[in-house]
């Protein structure tokens, strides 16, 4: 009986002359994972872009709001008409020796020096005026910026004039400027080599009652602590972006509004002219457009608010 031959699998030679196979690599046993890896990265990436591409959206149209609101109001703005000849006219009716008779009717002084001013502002509880909501004060060389109380009471009757026709209009509030306010016997002298307009005599600015409202085209501005809001933040952007969203709208909203002041100083003047025409026809005060100097001169025209003893 034969022995049998071993349960073993019989060696195949390799033919003469041929090349051995290579062992076959192991089959990746993490391959299925990578592609979830692959997935995931694609929609965490296109999220993204979607948040990014919302949040631009909402961006854009935040601004466009503020875009659409300025161009209102340039259009507003071209709309107002300038003042007419028989408007100019009637901002000159009160010649300079009406505005020194009230001036001595209803002032103080004059005083010739700083310190004879200081002393009778004092006594006679004059207001000191600077800049703030209503207007913006010039700082000037030869003038003290105080005023009577009636003709402090007269600057703010203008700046309230002004901004309520600003907002018939659907405007926003801005301010004029004051240049000159009252002065001394020494201002006035001084003041009188370099300035045409200073009268030679006595000037209604030495007694406290009288100040000038300069129509430069650069001295309208905003009153920032009056402005209307800013436009409501989209609600696609997000929250942690909405207050630099906020702060960069006040920031666009400041440069708009002072370029407007820029481009449009003569529509701004209008209005401000017809205030003053008002309260002249009112006998609240008395204004002559100056002709050389762009100033309104206004003396105060009544007691407005008494005067202490």
């Amino acid at each position: 009986m034969s022995e049998s031959a071993p349960d073993v699998e019989p060696l195949i030679e390799p033919r003469p002359g041929s090349t051995p196979m290579a062992a076959r690599p192991p089959r990746p046993r993490y391959r299925k994972k990578r592609w979830w890896a692959v997935g995931l990265g694609l929609l965490l990436g296109a999220a993204t872009l979607y948040l990014v591409m919302r949040t631009n959206a909402g961006i854009a149209a935040t601004f466009a709001v503020q875009e659409r609101y300025v161009e209102r109001i340039e259009r507003e703005f071209e709309s107002i008409p300038i003042l007419s000849d028989d408007e100019i006219a009637l901002l000159r009716r009160s010649r300079n020796a009406r505005h020194v008779e009230l001036a001595e009717t209803f002032g103080v002084g004059p005083p010739d020096t700083r310190a004879e001013a200081d002393s009778l502002g004092d006594r006679y509880g004059f207001v000191t005026i600077g800049t703030d909501s209503l207007y913006t004060v010039l700082p000037g060389e030869y003038s003290v910026p105080r005023l009577t109380p009636s003709a402090a009471a007269s600057l703010d009757s203008v700046a309230v004039r002004f901004r309520e026709r600003l907002a018939r209009r659907g405007l926003p509030p801005f301010r004029f400027a004051v240049s000159s306010v009252w002065r001394t016997g020494a201002d006035q002298a001084a003041l009188r080599g370099g300035n045409v307009n200073a009268a030679a005599g006595r000037s209604s600015h030495e007694y406290g009652t009288t100040y000038d409202i300069t129509y430069n085209p650069t001295r309208y501005s905003p009153a920032p602590d009056a402005l209307p809001p800013p436009p409501r933040v989209d609600e696609r952007v997000p929250g942690f972006l909405r207050e630099s969203v906020r702060e960069q709208l006040v920031e666009q909203q400041a440069a708009d509004l002072d370029r407007l002041a820029a481009d449009y100083p003569s529509r701004l003047t209008a209005v401000l002219g017809r205030a003053l025409i008002e309260l002249e026809d009112d006998g609240v005060l008395v204004v002559v457009r100056e002709r050389i100097q762009p100033v309104y001169h206004i003396t105060v025209a009544r007691r407005l608010v008494p005067r202490p003893e």
